[in-house]
């Protein structure tokens, strides 16, 4: 599952995930390190998921900069491409990632 903060534009949104991908994308492994206290959210709730889900940064490792760099590419891709591809698909909320991520023009 991908979290993603929802008080903030599309955009915005849409860079979130995209940089979460780009950590699937490069196959990176979780460290473990939380570096901060987490809330209490209850005995029910996954330990592991929240540190992974609380853990904030300002992307000094390498590996968070290689993800940023990621979503930033594809959303730079599915911008251009937006541009210069006149289809439209169903949703038009989709329609910029959904160029830049079409096997015949986008960028993977």
């Amino acid at each position: 599952m991908i979290f993603y903060q929802k008080e903030t534009t599309r955009v915005h949104q849409d860079h979130i995930i995209l940089h979460e991908v780009g950590h699937i994308l490069a196959d990176h492994q979780d460290d473990g390190d939380v570096g901060e206290d987490l809330p209490d959210l209850g005995p029910d709730f996954p330990h592991d998921l929240a540190t992974r889900g609380f853990r904030r940064t300002c992307y000094t490792e390498g590996y968070e900069r290689e993800a940023e760099l990621v979503a930033t590419i594809i959303q730079e891709w599915a911008v251009v491409m937006d541009y210069v591809t006149p289809r439209t698909p169903e949703d038009p909320a989709l329609s910029a990632l959904h160029s830049a991520l079409s096997p015949r023009w986008g960028w993977l």
